[in-house]
């Protein structure tokens, strides 16, 4: 059984890997193609906005500029009061923002998580579920929710072997414009990538992965099910007490709906300025909160043997070359971990853990991903 970090971790690791920008696919292009001939047809029938969107190209960030205004009401099968984007495309991303919520998924996929800022790949928002499974029974559905101007990329496969791009198709109408499938090499299960526009240049992708034989329907059932707004991402306690030259660059909170129900929220601060992932990750300060569970058995992945108390709880720390890890367990029904990079000052870790204040029951505590 997968602990709550883990579950982060597999998720992490399938959804939000660094990926490699198609030299073969302009998105853009097909996306204009489509405006165009949907201009052109005026009702006379679908047929050549298929037709127009089975074309591929070299990348030309100029045809992303958008021929028509935001979608500002719900589209298609989406529920009510949510939509299939936003005003505008995001220009930054604050981590402490939720942009993206599921509002359909398929069955099985009860692994769930949300991240904002500063990810692997870059800025932006990652929305996924999973069924947990890291073997050939892996299925999943990502959302990737890109700032303006940055295009589409193909995914990583686990063979390492580049995805090139081998044909688009015409998707259905989201957020009042065209979307478009698009087919990469390389694929070890079902696969299906829908891409559009959730406001002026601002583009995101569903990709669905080994679920189901018709991953294609499944993705335009996700992407008409997405519920599109801003609003604070709820955490399961308030962190004071970090260095005011530290700049927070990533929330992420997970969940898993299977039992033994658990949850993670995390935030991560560097000292690092830019936008660059690797120097930016390269030294962090990481506080993260998760639901305790009490696991005896040592071969259990989530076991962990506690070789020091704070304040009067069972913990574990450990540490060298001024880095420092602090696990502090069962904190009325959490745990508390704090990852310094050196940082902080030495037994920073230890003098943080006092700043973190906890909601009043956090064992009951979920992540917006439940609701």
């Amino acid at each position: 059984m997968l602990d709550e970090r883990q579950i982060g971790d597999l998720m992490l690791a399938e959804i939000e890997s660094a990926e490699r920008p198609s030299a073969l696919l302009d998105v853009g292009r097909a996306m204009t193609t489509a405006r165009r001939q949907r201009r052109r047809a005026q009702g006379l029938g679908a047929a050549l906005l298929v037709a127009a969107l089975t074309v591929g190209g070299l990348t030309v960030p100029d045809l992303l500029i958008p021929d028509r205004p935001p979608a500002t009401a719900p589209i298609g099968a989406a529920p009510a009061g949510g939509e299939t984007g936003l005003p505008v495309a995001l220009t930054t991303v604050d981590p402490q923002q939720v942009y993206v919520r599921f509002g359909w998924l398929p069955d099985g996929l009860r692994n769930l998580q949300y991240q904002a800022g500063l990810l692997l790949s870059g800025p932006g928002v990652h929305l996924s579920a999973s069924n947990g499974r890291t073997d050939d029974q892996r299925q999943f559905v990502a959302v990737s929710l890109l700032q303006k101007g940055v295009q589409p990329s193909a995914p990583q496969r686990d063979s390492g072997q580049p995805a090139t791009a081998t044909g688009t198709s015409a998707g259905p109408e989201l957020n009042g414009g065209p979307s478009v499938f698009t087919n990469y090499s390389g694929a070890e299960k079902p696969e299906a990538i829908l891409r559009w526009e959730y406001a002026p240049k601002g583009w995101v992708q569903v990709r669905v992965f080994g679920v189901g034989p018709d991953a294609p329907s499944v993705a335009v059932q996700v992407a008409r099910g997405l519920r599109f707004d801003t609003g604070p991402v709820p955490m399961p306690a308030a962190v004071t007490g970090v260095p005011a030259d530290l700049g927070l660059i990533t929330v992420d909170v997970s969940e898993s709906l299977d039992e033994p129900r658990g949850w993670y929220a995390g935030w991560t601060w560097t000292a690092e300025p830019g936008t660059d992932p690797g120097r930016q990750r390269a030294r962090t300060l990481t506080v993260g909160v998760s639901r305790y569970r009490h696991i005896t058995d040592p071969a259990d992945k989530a076991y962990v043997n506690p070789n020091t108390t704070v304040d009067g709880h069972p913990a574990r720390f450990g540490g060298q070359n001024g880095n420092e890890s602090l696990t502090v367990y069962d904190v009325n029904g959490a745990n508390v971990t704090i990852d310094d990079s050196a940082l902080l000052p030495a037994g920073g870790t230890r003098a943080l853990f006092p700043a973190v204040t906890l909601v009043a029951e956090p064992a009951a505590w979920h992540t917006h991903l439940y609701r």
